[in-house]
């Protein structure tokens, strides 16, 4: 049985109306009312949609185990963090929680979609890299997309709460505007 994602629904669904709603044999007379392109959105805005790949809304929300939150909080005690951040909002419609793993001083959480690498300690890039733009996450809290290192296509996000660095990335493509909902959807993990 094959699974769909909320966007490739959506797209066939709107190609089908497109499709249907062209070649049906519907009067024209000023009686009928045909959709305007104010009502059915375009290819493209369905692909798209206001949050880069999905609508903020189709985020997925994100829950943790018992387990999990367990298992996230020992591993940053080995990673020597004092506080964990974990996201309550996913980077894309089917993410979740996979791994949790430490390497060294950093907590890392790999999902679905993305990967969150978390430390006390600055998290810096393995090469000199040139100035990224920035993110506004909050009132208080700036991000930076750094550009991808060599032998990568896919920039990350930095950003400092409190006294953690964090970093979020992926090893495939991914909308930055996703990646900062997540981001902005971190909260402490007691």
């Amino acid at each position: 049985m094959m699974k769909y994602t909320t966007r490739q629904i959506l797209m066939v669904s709107c190609l089908t109306v497109m499709v249907v709603g062209g070649c049906s044999n519907v009067s024209k007379d000023a009686n009928s009312v045909s959709p305007t392109s104010s009502t059915v959105p375009t290819i493209t805005e369905v692909a798209t949609g206001p949050v880069g790949g999905v609508t903020e809304d189709e985020l997925t929300k994100l829950t943790y185990t018992d387990q999990q939150k367990k298992d996230i909080l020992i591993a940053a005690q080995k990673a020597g963090l004092k506080t964990v951040y974990i996201p309550t909002i996913g980077a894309g419609p089917d993410d979740s929680l996979n791994l949790v793993e430490v390497d060294g001083n950093t907590l890392i959480l790999k999902f679905v979609r993305q990967a969150i690498a978390e430390s006390a300690e600055e998290i810096k890039p393995s090469e000199e890299v040139g100035d990224g733009k920035t993110a506004q996450l909050n009132d208080t809290v700036n991000g930076k997309w750094i550009p991808a290192e060599k032998g990568s296509s896919v920039n990350f996000l930095y950003f400092k709460l409190d006294k953690t660095y964090v970093k979020y990335y992926s090893s495939k493509p991914f909308f930055e505007q996703d990646f900062e909902a997540s981001a902005r959807s971190m909260i402490p993990l007691e």
